[in-house]
């Protein structure tokens, strides 16, 4: 490599220095970005709703999950693809009673009115807990009896199901 010309030095470190700046201020861009996204943002204020329309939201809720509870059980009888449908339904469901819970502000507000839709909530939320349990032990008391089944056909020999 052929040695640098000592005239151009002032040149090649003006452009290193220039090169770093720049590196430097995209480096600075890149962290400041990334920290905003993480800490710089307050979350979006979401105006209360009244007290007429949170009462029309719990009740909706609530006609959601009744309707659901005369359907088959969360964990199904054949399991598979019914226990994955109820586990959807179960994350939309809890997503839309916590934007209502923040909609209306229901934790810690001293209105009688609005402390009596949050023991609502609360009560939707284990009653939908309480469908799932039971799916499951009846989901599992079917699972046994298949078992026993399969297991009677092959003691008699009989070609399996």
């Amino acid at each position: 490599m052929p040695a640098r010309d000592p005239r151009l030095r002032t040149y090649r470190i003006a452009l290193y220095a220039l090169y770093g700046a720049f590196c430097a201020g995209l480096f600075f861009l890149l962290v400041r970005s990334v920290a905003s996204d993480l800490y710089g943002h307050a979350p979006a204020a979401v105006p209360q709703a009244s007290g007429t329309a949170c009462l029309e939201d719990v009740d909706r809720l609530y006609a959601q999950l009744s309707a659901r509870a005369v359907q088959p059980a969360p964990g199904g009888l054949e399991g598979g693809a019914l226990g994955r449908e109820w586990d959807l339904w179960t994350r939309r469901w809890e997503e839309e009673v916590a934007r209502v819970s923040a909609r209306c502000k229901l934790e810690g507000d001293a209105d009688p009115a609005r402390q009596q839709l949050a023991a609502a909530v609360e009560g939707l939320e284990e009653l939908r807990r309480d469908l799932s349990r039971s799916g499951e032990s009846a989901s599992a008391e079917a699972r046994q009896v298949k078992d026993a089944l399969a297991q009677a056909r092959k003691l008699l020999g009989l070609k399996p199901r």
